[in-house]
């Protein structure tokens, strides 16, 4: 926004007068646009494994009811908080309920507290999605237009944004099972409290905080898998990093 960005991508896309993807060559878009590029927003909008293989249990790790749910949230924020940004390489594929997953997208995630996001894909589109706390924005510099849209709350959720933010504010909205995986990584499952959207986010930590998967799965089943690595602390970064200034001759569209 489908997935975080990918379905924000989508919908944004809708908005009138918005340029149709052509059927041959590029990608159709989706904080993936279709694959969010196809928020995120989403989380943002990635030959690699259909499915990440979930690494397997072993009799020698903590039950799942030892873990505290509180705990490795409040991990994850410190992790991505304690510097002024933290900028991350990933990898994303975006999977339609009932189809196999689409190519994977690679770029780089910057986040910056308390809600900025930015997805920057790699690639010869010019593929940029971004999130002020306020609007959500696709660029796609090869079709010299940017669409701007206020993203709802189910969209926002899309996004990594749950990274940034505390403890309190994601178990009230969210029931958070905690499973403890091999090499000393963390398995977080958390499903709406209220609704249905997101159907689940999911989450593989490491012990440091560190988010080295998340899995987003809608309503209606799409399914959309963040793998990141490299994170990296960062200086704080320009509003203008978020609220997007395109160049001068973008046909800007807004919902």
């Amino acid at each position: 926004m489908q997935p975080p960005i990918v379905e924000i991508s989508s919908r944004m896309s809708g908005v009138k007068g918005a340029r149709r993807a052509p059927r041959s060559g590029r990608r159709p878009l989706t904080p993936n646009i279709r694959g969010a590029f196809a928020v995120l927003v989403s989380f943002l909008l990635l030959p690699f494994e259909a499915h990440p293989a979930e690494p397997a249990t072993t009799s020698t790790q903590p039950a799942a009811a030892s873990l505290d749910a509180r705990a490795v949230l409040a991990s994850v924020r410190k992790a991505y908080s304690s510097s002024p940004s933290v900028l991350s390489t990933f990898v994303q594929t975006y999977a339609p309920a009932g189809f196999a997953e689409s190519s994977p997208e690679t770029g780089r995630l910057l986040l910056q507290a308390p809600d900025s996001v930015r997805f920057d894909y790699d690639g010869p589109e010019g593929k940029v999605f971004t999130f002020d706390g306020k609007a959500g924005r696709q660029f796609v510099a090869a079709d010299r237009q940017l669409v701007v849209r206020t993203l709802r709350p189910e969209e926002r959720a899309r996004l990594p944004l749950l990274f940034l933010e505390s403890p309190e504010s994601l178990l009230a909205r969210f029931a958070a099972r905690v499973t403890a995986r091999d090499a000393g990584l963390v398995e977080l499952v958390l499903t709406p409290r209220a609704g249905a959207d997101p159907k689940s986010v999911t989450l593989l930590a490491a012990a440091s905080g560190e988010v080295k998967r998340l899995v987003l799965v809608d309503a209606a089943g799409n399914r959309t898998t963040f793998m990141f690595t490299q994170k990296m602390p960062g200086p704080r970064r320009p509003v203008s990093d978020f609220a997007l200034v395109p160049p001068e001759g973008t046909k800007i569209l807004s919902e």
